[in-house]
């Protein structure tokens, strides 16, 4: 009995031994998570944001890069955005709008559009240069505030219009808020 429980223990300790020497090496993922400078500005709160990054050999020259695609990508969420808004209160006032207040309303808001990019903010800039190639990537976000939008629309339209102005407000609202859940995802 002795010779067995000495047996069993050298065994346990051979193995354990073993066990403890044998290193395993940890495989490590091919796919690296990049996260970009300013993910951060989210559209949302009556804000509408973008982003936009450029890559040059010149600091100005990325910059310009980079607010050019935040501008584009700007107009193509305020689009987005003005299109799904201005489908939504048609459709919960559609027994109570004419055809030419809705015509009259979407062709207003193109032109709104146009004219309240040029009002858009830069609420982040960043810039890193990579030494090895001499790069520099600018990051920018920009911002449009919903209230400045409308209140431009409202300008717009005049006193021709039989709008209901709180319902498209929270609409609108709704809609850019919405649109900071798909930023996010």
């Amino acid at each position: 009995m002795k010779q067995l429980i000495k047996f069993t223990l050298i065994g346990v300790l051979a193995l354990s031994s073993v066990s403890c020497g044998v290193s395993r090496k940890l495989e490590t993922s091919p796919v690296t998570t990049y996260i970009m400078p300013g993910h951060e500005y989210l559209s949302g709160d009556g804000l509408i944001r973008a982003w936009g990054v450029g890559k040059s050999d010149s600091e100005s020259a990325a910059r310009k890069k980079a607010k050019m695609e935040a501008s584009t990508e700007l107009a193509s969420i305020l689009s987005r955005t003005v299109n799904s808004t201005v489908q939504q209160y048609t459709t919960a006032l559609s027994e109570s709008i004419s055809s030419d207040s809705k015509s009259l309303l979407i062709e207003k808001s193109s032109i709104v559009v146009e004219q309240t990019l040029v009002g858009a903010t830069v609420i982040y800039d960043r810039w890193a240069k990579d030494d090895s190639t001499g790069q520099y990537t600018n990051y920018i976000v920009m911002e449009l505030k919903g209230k400045d939008f409308l209140n431009s629309l409202y300008k717009e339209l005049g006193k021709q219009s039989e709008l209901d102005k709180n319902l498209l407000e929270k609409i609108f609202m709704q809609v850019i808020d919405e649109s900071g859940r798909e930023q996010q995802k």
